[in-house]
């Protein structure tokens, strides 16, 4: 499976990140830097990433280059038409070639959030897998992170269950419960 290096959507332009550049790191890592409080909460990662090093080494050669090369996992940058800034990141991963499937992930900085920016995104990205072969979609939230519940529930997912402490969380010190959110092509088609 491929996927475009750059996805446009209406307010958004989804831009790959298959060839990463320190510079883009250094980005990345200022909106990672300003939303860590919140982003934390959730993303187990953002604690392990410390510095524009961490950003490019971890983040954007051992995981985005080498899942995009690989054909395992296609990682975006959300970034603004109007103002070019970066607002996120989306991306696919988990693709299974045999079971036609992936799983789709996402972060918006601070103030991005509460636009609508991250339901155009995740609809540009699972129409651009969806007509590249993708037959599910599955994202994963953890239950009590109500804007990303919001977001899949706006952008059509079904949920299918719940996996109850499943997950060690660090920040709260506790067992967390995940919600497993899906989306068909059939279903896609129906809207």
């Amino acid at each position: 499976m491929k996927l475009p290096e750059q996805i446009e959507a209406k307010r958004i332009i989804l831009t790959g990140l298959n060839n990463p550049s320190f510079e883009i790191a250094k980005q990345i890592y200022a909106v990672v830097d300003k939303s860590r409080n919140r982003l934390r909460e959730w993303l187990p990662w953002v604690d392990r990433t410390n510095s524009a090093e961490d950003e490019y080494t971890n983040f954007l050669v051992e995981w985005c280059k080498a899942h995009w090369e690989a054909e395992e996992g296609f990682a975006y940058l959300i970034i603004s038409k109007e103002t070019k800034q970066i607002l996120g990141c989306v991306d696919i991963f988990n693709i299974s070639q045999k079971n036609i499937s992936g799983e789709i992930g996402y972060w918006l900085s601070d103030d991005a959030e509460g636009n609508g920016y991250m339901k155009e995104a995740v609809c540009a990205l699972e129409n651009e897998s969806f007509n590249a072969g993708i037959n599910r979609i599955v994202i994963k939230n953890d239950t009590k992170n109500l804007r990303s519940v919001h977001v899949t529930e706006q952008c059509g997912y079904v949920l299918e269950g719940v996996m109850r402490q499943d997950v060690w969380d660090e920040y709260h010190q506790r067992l967390r419960d995940t919600n497993i959110w899906a989306k068909l092509k059939s279903d896609k088609e129906k809207e």
